[in-house]
């Protein structure tokens, strides 16, 4: 049961602001609630990260900044990207002509914020290699794809139930009630 809240919590912080509008998710994005789920999750990850990787207080803590700095970098990224599917949806809007010289820009500027987020990634594994061995750096990796890979199944899971939901003619169902049944 725990284990239970402690993923629904996760995928909670996790999840994509336009995923949980469009799940109908009464948590608003950049809202309180949220923030305050996403730094349990923070908090929970760091002090796994702390034991698994066997880190000192000194190391912990440059963990901890280091990876709040490339968080919140990616966060805008992230931000940047939805942003811009958004403005490609408008623009392939089905029986309305897109505009072909903005969908050749939204493409080369989705292509650019992909390869922004993964030099977030190079650029936080070469900030880490300052204080992590590679023995470490490579454990917080694996740790982190866990997470990930966790968070994604989670997405994965509330979307199947609202479009089943949606399918059976049904709204989705806003998270909390779903946790009462």
């Amino acid at each position: 049961m725990r284990r239970q809240g402690m993923v629904m919590a996760l995928a909670l912080a996790l999840l994509s602001p336009a995923a949980r509008v469009m799940a109908q998710d009464p948590m608003a994005p950049g809202g309180e609630r949220v923030e305050q789920l996403r730094r349990q999750i923070e908090d929970r990850f760091a002090a796994r990260a702390q034991e698994e990787l066997g880190l000192n207080d000194e190391q912990f803590q440059r963990l901890r900044t280091t990876s709040a700095q490339f968080a919140a970098q990616r966060r805008g990224v992230e931000q940047e990207e939805r942003r811009l599917r958004q403005a490609m949806a408008v623009q392939l809007r089905p029986g309305v002509a897109a505009n072909q010289d903005s969908v050749a820009r939204l493409i080369d500027a989705l292509i650019n914020v992909r390869g922004a987020y993964v030099d977030s990634y190079r650029d936080e594994m070469k900030a880490l290699a300052s204080f992590l061995d590679p023995v470490q750096r490579a454990q917080y990796l694996i740790l982190r794809e866990r997470l990930m890979t966790l968070a994604q199944e989670v997405r994965a899971g509330r979307r199947l139930r609202a479009d089943s939901g949606a399918a059976a003619g049904r709204p989705a169902m806003p998270l909390r009630q779903r946790r009462r049944q």
